[in-house]
């Protein structure tokens, strides 16, 4: 599924990446904890956390995570967006939380695989 079409669908906002340049996503992985996340050996990942730190991005590193789209508001911070951006990492935000965000990819979405922490 187009990334484009999950923005939609999460009404996130675009920090870091380029529009005409966005990945096609195979999963969503929706949680914080990260170890979960890499255990789980996912493809083309779209990671939503509720957890705006480095640590998500570190998580990039050891999964095939291609895009974060932060939850809750949370904004990514400068650095962050700068090492995203030198690790080709898409970055989002939305105001709809974690728990909505999962309840919505779960109603409304099929062309993914949907995986949770929880």
């Amino acid at each position: 599924m187009e990334l484009v079409e999950l923005m939609e669908l999460l009404d996130a906002t675009l920090v870091s990446g380029s529009e005409e340049e966005l990945p096609s996503i195979e999963t969503a992985f929706v949680g914080s904890e990260f170890a979960e996340l890499i255990a789980q050996d996912l493809f083309n990942v779209l990671l939503v956390t509720n957890q705006e730190s480095f640590a998500s991005l570190r998580v990039c590193e050891e999964a095939d995570v291609l895009a974060i789209c932060y939850t809750n508001g949370l904004k990514p911070k400068a650095p962050e967006i700068k090492k995203a951006t030198e690790m080709g990492i898409v970055l989002l935000f939305t105001s709809v939380s974690q728990s909505a965000a999962l309840a919505l990819l779960r109603e409304k979405v099929t062309q993914i695989v949907i995986k949770t922490d929880r």
